[in-house]
């Protein structure tokens, strides 16, 4: 027999126990919301938007990937490797928002429509019309590459079928192609508090007959080993378990390892674990490393879709299933276990496996509890956690981890740091934060340097990066996303700027000229150039560390003196001069 229950039992806490009512009661509300999803996917207005591009459309990314630290938010169309194609205005409406940031989406397009959703466009090469107008006039008068402006309803009006954009692979894209999302709702940046929703589900033509491919099964064993099942069809257990699913999917024109749709696990036959992805709220995006193999998904870019289930990563957007998800089977049985993948076109993967219980095996859920004790901090998933020493301190809000778990928490004083290298690990599962916390550190070496020229970094072998750093009243704090070792670095060394494709010994023989920044530690903050001291846009990609510098009309014949100003995170600052000839 398999029971798919909550981890309390009897006798627990009246704190246990008011947990478990509410995880009852979260777990009713999200299973109605699963069975709400796919009638609300049948009521998205169908018809209503065309494809951001002409003709056919190709996937390079499926709707909820599964991605480090987020589910990836919309599809990703094929350009056939190029730069440069039209991308239209999906319907009616008007542009609500543009950003630009040399990472992440690059240069992206924010249009609402009269029927409460909004489309966005990134990764873009450039921005068409009125619009490019528009942000260049920005870039202008804030003097900046990046920017992010809010536009007021009907400044920019756009028709369906416009061209607004063009194609590109600007941010952090790994290659040309079109990102498209629509969401829902949202505040004034249209992110936080948005639900975005699977493209495809509005009718947008794509074409897929293949179905999709399991392409791994694994057991999870509690408290042993992931047992690969590889081609077998039978397994045996000794111990209570929960099931890895690892599957994608392909569809013509599209590449192949795309992400799936919705994953179903039956135990004799009976449905108890189901999947979906049509729609997940943004903020809520980093809960993807609590449902997968996390680790396995770093080594090796496999994601195993878990049955297991922690209670601070439930909603509709995420596994359902009636309890924790962990298969406890009665010793001396077997059953057989089945599992059904399916694509957004219902393309349909099966899989059938035996699952056979050692007659020695228990139904108990080993402890978690870590044998060394040494600097463990219990802290429970849906309380605050803090701890206070004379150095530092660690603020972590609710719901900053996923389960209730033991905090090792250390702290050694080690050179050149000019604080103790603060270490903080969960020792139960090794899952970087949901949300963000913050941790205070204050200098037990004596320094004379200003306090922005300190910053808080992050330490990963000889690997060092630098976080957002604020200052008061002596303390230093930063915002974190990860677990790891911390401690504060002075930062005292300017960035570096370095012609590519020009030097003041020859003459000029281009009009667009490249360079490479870099900084060593609190990266970039800003960048700015001067051509014969008129301001000159720097459009700076992450990826390759380069700014270009267009100045087509704005060189003379004769001399012409280009200047960059760059300054790092920490204030650090470098003024370099060329003496250009034409």
């Amino acid at each position: 027999m398999c029971q798919w229950r909550p981890t309390t039992s009897a006798g627990a806490s009246p704190f246990e126990c008011q947990r478990a009512t509410w995880y009852r009661g979260l777990m009713l509300l999200a299973i109605m919301l699963l069975h709400a999803l796919p009638m609300a996917a049948q009521r998205l207005p169908q018809g209503y938007f065309i494809s951001p591009l002409e003709g056919e459309i190709g996937l390079s990314a499926t709707f909820a990937e599964f991605r480090t630290n987020h589910f990836h938010a919309g599809i990703d169309i094929r350009t056939g490797g190029d730069i440069g194609k039209p991308v239209r205005a999906v319907a009616d409406g008007y542009v609500a928002r543009v950003s630009l940031s040399p990472w992440g989406g690059g240069k992206i397009l924010y249009i609402k429509h009269p029927n409460g959703y909004t489309s966005v466009y990134m990764h873009l090469n450039s921005y068409a019309g009125k619009i490019g107008q528009a942000v260049a006039a920005e870039q202008r008068t804030q003097q900046r590459y990046a920017i992010s402006r809010i536009f007021a309803p009907g400044a920019l009006p756009v028709r369906q079928g416009e061209v607004v954009a063009y194609s590109g692979n600007t941010g952090s894209s790994g290659g040309p192609h079109l990102h498209f999302e629509l969401r829902r709702g949202g505040d004034t940046d249209l992110y936080t508090h948005a639900t975005t929703i699977n493209p495809l589900l509005f009718g947008i033509p794509y074409r897929d007959s293949q179905k999709p491919t399991i392409r791994g099964l694994r057991l999870y064993p509690i408290g042993g080993r992931a047992i690969d099942v590889g081609k077998a069809t039978t397994v045996s257990i000794d111990r209570p378990f929960y099931l890895g699913i690892y599957a994608t999917d392909a569809a013509e024109g599209s590449t192949p390892h795309n992400g799936i749709d919705r994953v179903e696990v039956y135990l004799d036959g009976t449905l108890c674990f189901r999947y979906t992805t049509e729609a997940f709220p943004l903020d809520s995006s980093r809960m993807v490393n609590a449902i997968i193999d996390y680790r396995h998904f770093l080594s090796t870019r496999q994601a195993y879709l878990l049955t297991r289930q922690l209670p601070g990563a439930r909603g509709p957007w995420v596994p359902l299933c009636i309890g924790d998800g962990v298969f406890r089977l009665k010793p001396g049985s077997t059953h057989s276990i089945g599992v059904k993948v399916m694509d957004v076109m219902d393309n349909t993967a099966e899989r059938v496996i035996t699952v056979k219980v050692s007659a020695a095996a228990s139904t108990a859920t080993p402890s978690a509890q870590p044998s060394d004790t040494a600097g463990l901090h219990p802290a429970a998933y849906d309380h605050p956690f803090q701890l206070a020493r004379t150095h530092f301190r660690i603020h972590l809000p609710a719901f900053t981890l996923y389960a209730d778990d033991h905090l090792r928490i250390e702290e050694s004083q080690v050179a050149p740091y000019l604080s103790p290298v603060v270490s903080i690990t969960p020792t139960t599962h090794d899952l970087p934060p949901n949300t963000a916390y913050t941790l205070y550190l204050k200098p037990t070496v004596p320094s004379h340097l200003p306090p922005e020229k300190l910053t808080v970094v992050r330490i990963s072998g000889k690997r060092l990066a630098a976080y957002t750093t604020s200052y008061a009243a002596g303390w230093y704090s930063a915002p974190l996303r990860d677990f790891g070792q911390f401690a504060l670095l002075a930062d005292t060394i300017a960035p570096a700027v370095r012609p590519l494709n020009f030097s003041p010994a020859k003459p000029l023989r281009t009009t667009t000229l490249k360079v490479r920044l870099s900084d060593n530690l609190s990266g970039l903050d800003t960048y700015r150039f001067y051509l014969n001291g008129q301001w000159l846009l720097a459009e700076y990609d992450g990826k390759t560390a380069t700014a270009t510098l267009d100045c087509r009309g704005r060189l003379k014949a004769g001399h012409n003196r280009l200047t960059a100003d760059i300054t790092d995170a920490c204030g650090n600052t470098t003024h370099r001069e060329w003496l250009l000839t034409r």
